[in-house]
């Protein structure tokens, strides 16, 4: 007689990068035999401006009874007090509660699949889309500052140098004279004269356009120059085609922090 599968609760936090890393984790297990929950962490949603997934993609999430979160009060509880361990393991098979990020490539491989853009993310940006369609060879290019210069981030997650940029235009550019770098940043300003501006456009979202619209218009680009920050990650994993993935081999600057099993061997180290 086969055993019966525990029930797990996956819980949804952070920004909207680890949000699809935590769906793509959810999916992955009930298209295994899982029945599983999704727990929406209030506190560490919030300070990334909520539920983000649902307004991105066309997908249902399911609602959250109250014995949920009990649950996870308890099992939270049980992980503080060193009750159980394996209860709240990630890698134990008998675990409940998946609690961390979920940023591994194993999971993903549903990602398109599960996840398509809202029309509304991409009516916004019509005109961009067009203009990147229009090129023969659209390369997007990501830039992460905003909350990553926070002096309680910086030593932790760092910024990619401009050496970095400058190899991987090259390698691009080795290989595709003809691209054109479309330029996506958190910090507009300072792409404008910050980024180079050689066959490239830093692109302006309108007024009012979500901030994942331009993740939809990442995804639309042939190749992708990454920053260590798993929106851009994203934007490239949901684009079509098998163009150029180029990441920074540091992904964090804390020298004790690793970096995640999310890349497979496709993708360009520098």
């Amino acid at each position: 007689m086969t055993a019966r599968k525990p029930t797990k609760i996956v819980c949804l936090k952070g920004g909207l990068g680890n949000q699809i890393f935590e769906y793509c984790r959810y999916m992955t297990l009930r298209e295994s035999g899982y029945k599983t929950l999704l727990y929406y962490d209030r506190a560490r949603l919030k300070q990334h401006g909520g539920v983000q997934i649902a307004e991105c993609f066309e997908l249902r999430l399911p609602g959250q009874s109250p014995w949920v979160a009990a649950a996870v009060c308890a099992l939270k509880a049980l992980r503080a007090a060193g009750v159980a361990p394996w209860l709240c393991d990630d890698c134990d098979e008998r675990a409940l509660l998946i609690d961390d990020y979920s940023q591994d490539i194993r999971h993903t491989t549903g990602a398109r699949r599960w996840l398509k853009f809202r029309t509304e993310a991409k009516e916004c940006v019509a005109g961009m889309e067009r203009e990147i369609a229009a090129c023969p060879h659209p390369v997007a290019v990501h830039y992460r500052r905003g909350d990553y210069l926070h002096p309680k981030n910086i030593g932790n997650f760092g910024i990619c140098p401009p050496e970095y940029y400058a190899a991987a235009r090259r390698t691009v550019l080795s290989r595709h004279p003809d691209a054109r770098f479309f330029i996506f940043s958190d910090d507009t300003e300072w792409a404008e004269t910050g980024a180079p501006n050689e066959a490239s456009t830093v692109v302006r979202l309108p007024q009012g356009a979500p901030d994942h619209a331009a993740m939809y218009l990442m995804s639309l680009c042939h190749s992708h120059i990454i920053a260590n920050s798993t929106f851009s990650y994203w934007g490239a994993m949901l684009a079509d085609g098998n163009g150029m993935k180029i990441r920074p081999r540091q992904w964090f600057a804390a020298k004790d922090w690793t970096t995640p099993n999310i890349f497979d061997s496709s993708w360009i180290e520098m």
